[in-house]
């Protein structure tokens, strides 16, 4: 959803909450200054919340009194990533960093993995986690008697 800060006051028809229809009070003024969030067109017409109320005003109306920038780096996709740098051509990319987990001797499934600091342990089928801290990787995996 688009969310937009004003540069000069507009009126706006307040909407029923429920209906979206246009109530009977008179045009309300938002500020300059105001933020609009959750803008969507409608006909000719452009709805939006302003302090939690719903509003409409022409789309005319919206667009002058905000940033048309604002208004594409909102609506545009976002940006995909960079392609590689030519000097990295040719060479194959990095293997996606993966855990190596290995199992622990234990009357219930057990596994752990080394991680920087220590271990990270996963009980049964990996729904208990938890970091056993090890700096030097010492632990062998079993308890102490």
């Amino acid at each position: 959803m688009i969310k937009l800060e004003l540069n000069k006051s507009i009126e706006a028809r307040k909407l029923n909450k429920r209906t979206g229809s246009p109530t009977s009070d008179p045009e309300a003024v938002i500020p300059y200054g105001a933020i609009v969030e959750n803008i969507e067109p409608d006909r000719d017409f452009e709805r939006f919340t302003y302090l939690g109320e719903l509003y409409q005003c022409s789309h005319t109306l919206l667009a002058s009194a905000t940033d048309p920038q604002d208004w594409e780096a909102q609506r545009a996709p976002a940006a995909e990533p960079a392609s590689p740098a030519a000097s990295d051509a040719g060479r194959p990319a990095p293997p996606a960093p993966s855990l190596q987990w290995t199992p622990v001797d234990s009357h219930i499934p057990l596994l752990r993995a080394k991680v920087p600091g220590g271990w990270l342990i996963a009980a049964g089928s990996g729904a208990g986690l938890t970091f056993y801290p090890d700096p030097g990787h010492e632990w062998d995996g079993t308890s102490l008697v």
